[in-house]
């Protein structure tokens, strides 16, 4: 392999093994890319890079998903059987 494939692989490992979001769990696999970057001589300020943009690309989906949630109904009367109105307008906030 070139120097170029070499550069999109460890890419690729890094950002497959970076967490997206801020669980104990995500925040060690954070630290292992960092690790395996570190070791393969890859820049810290690019994976760096890769681990924010994958925490972007989740936050932007949670908004999105919380969004298209809230977006049903706030109509107690038209809320779906089992749906709870007032359960979902306290968890459907983006908290960055």
């Amino acid at each position: 392999m070139n120097a170029k494939q070499t550069t999109k692989l460890e890419h690729s490992i890094i950002e497959r093994t970076a967490g997206a979001t801020n669980h104990i769990t995500d925040q060690h696999r954070c630290l292992a890319a960092l690790a395996y970057a570190r070791q393969r001589g890859f820049s810290q300020a690019t994976a760096n890079g890769i681990i924010l943009a994958k925490k972007r690309s989740w936050l932007n989906w949670l908004s999105v998903t919380q969004r298209h949630w809230q977006r049903e109904t706030r109509n107690v009367n038209k809320a779906k059987f089992g749906d709870s109105i007032t359960l979902r307008e306290n968890y459907v906030r983006c908290h960055v």
